[in-house]
């Protein structure tokens, strides 16, 4: 390797882990002035001026982000009316992924109450969470199980007809189950409250998809693929009514499952009741649907750094979108209802290393295949918790609603990777790496930290489609 070659490898060796401390940067450049040759008196020189040209740049940013650095304030984010709870809707549960000889095998969900004890531990797979947040859903060959958000119990389990590669779905008021399979494709329909299967059928389902159920009585179910079907259910049968052709929505349809909706979900239903707004993670884009014309009525495209980095929040009432994009802290604010972005603005880069350009020229970072859920809203739409990812230190921004400014931040020299709030709004759970929860309270005081099993990746949060 020659000088050049090697002051660069230096360059960007100090700079990988880009939360790290800046001033670490000057001792692995100096290293590599070597001796040089008396014939060589202008390559000396040049690097003389670089090394100092590159300490000038490094001294003024590192004065500046020090001045510039916020001060952790004390910010209480309670709600300001009380929010009565359902039976283990506070309580977090968190996915660990599990492998025998490097396969996948299943998942280990571990409950954590607010005061950061474990209340109960689930092995299961394709996972889903009530509305209301105190129930667990997951299938199993030939079923599917209840478990409760409680204690992790095994409640009950209905008997299903077997799937392969199942996407499962509840309704918004979570009284119904469907779930689609492929190899062959399939749907059915289970009355939660009943425990029966009460509909199936294998006629004109797209190749594969995700159902979305419509109407106190699931009157209709969509399954969103590369197509999208439209099903009338009648209480004792479900026929085509309706189905789209050519590829109707990015990404395929909707991108759910595993770790690609740990801590929500990518799409909803809005009160009106026939419009279905998806958000898809690979190119940025906003998709509005109209569920009675079965069309595409508008899209807004969203810039992102790399696909997958945006992760999509949904407000309470469910007419706004935010969508947070971890690596760079940009938050934009879409309007539902209105359909248009509202607010584009940067919530979660004070802490983020100053000299990342300079490693940017060195080599260039790519992240996909998953969502981390780097945005939770409060329950009361007041607050918006975003935090950096790909170990960014910077804690958590705490930003307030609808204005979209930052009013403090919490542990802003901790990184972290998913953050979710109780269903009441007094207790934040935070992901951290190595596999670590804390438990936070609303005004930022830690209640405890804990370590949870290897491959720990994000939270199992009620579905609300």
């Amino acid at each position: 390797m020659n000088q050049d070659d090697a002051l660069r490898s230096d360059i960007h060796r100090a700079l990988d882990p880009i939360t790290g401390s800046t001033p670490d940067l000057m001792p692995a450049i100096g290293q590599r002035l070597r001796p040089v040759s008396r014939r060589r008196p202008l390559l000396a020189i040049g690097q003389v001026a670089a090394v100092l040209g590159i300490g000038l740049v490094v001294g003024g940013v590192i004065f500046a982000t020090h001045r510039a650095r916020v001060t952790p304030t004390t910010v209480t984010t309670s709600p300001t009316a009380p929010i009565v709870a359902g039976p283990g809707a506070n309580i977090a549960w968190v996915t660990s992924q599990q492998a025998s000889g490097g396969a996948y095998t299943g998942d280990l969900i571990t409950g954590i109450d607010p005061s950061g004890h474990v209340v109960g531990r689930i092995n299961a797979r394709d996972e889903l969470r009530s509305p209301d947040g105190s129930h667990l859903y997951a299938l199993v060959d030939g079923g599917l199980d209840v478990f409760s958000a409680v204690d992790g119990h095994k409640e009950q389990s209905f008997h299903l007809q077997p799937v392969t590669y199942g996407l499962p779905m509840l309704s918004a008021d979570g009284h119904y189950f469907a779930v689609a399979g492929n190899s062959p494709s399939s749907l059915q329909l289970v009355d939660l409250s009943t425990g029966q299967s009460v509909a199936s059928t294998n006629v004109g389902l797209p190749a594969f998809g995700v159902p979305v159920i419509l109407g106190e009585q699931a009157q209709h179910v969509y399954v969103v693929g590369p197509t999208i079907a439209k099903f009338a259910f009648d209480g004792t049968t479900l026929r085509l009514e309706q189905s789209t052709t050519g590829h109707t929505l990015s990404c395929d349809g909707l991108v759910v499952g595993g770790a690609n909706s740990a801590g929500g979900l990518p799409f909803r239903v809005l009160a009106d009741g026939r419009t279905l707004v998806a958000f898809c993670p690979g190119d940025g884009r906003v998709t509005w649907f109209d569920l009675v014309t079965m069309k595409v009525t508008h899209e807004v495209v969203v810039g992102q750094s790399n696909p997958f980095w945006v992760s999509p929040v949904f407000s309470p009432n469910g007419n706004t979108l935010y969508l947070h994009e971890g690596g760079t802290g940009a938050l934009h604010v879409v309007d539902l209802v209105h359909q248009t972005i509202v607010t584009s603005t940067k919530v979660a880069t004070v802490d983020s290393n100053p000299l990342a350009w300079l490693g940017s020229l060195l080599v260039t970072p790519a992240y996909a295949g998953g969502i981390d859920r780097t945005a939770a809203v409060s329950p009361d739409g007041a607050w918006l918790y975003a935090i950096g990812d790909f170990g960014a230190r910077g804690g958590v921004s705490l930003v307030h609603l609808p204005d979209v400014s930052v009013k403090g931040r919490w542990l802003p020299d901790v990184s972290f990777n998913s953050v979710w709030v109780s269903a009441d709004g007094r207790t934040i759970y935070l992901l951290g790496n190595g596999d670590e929860l804390r438990v936070l309270r609303a005004d930022g005081s830690q209640v405890t930290k804990l370590s949870l099993p290897a491959n720990t990746f994000g939270f199992i949060v009620p579905t609300i489609p």
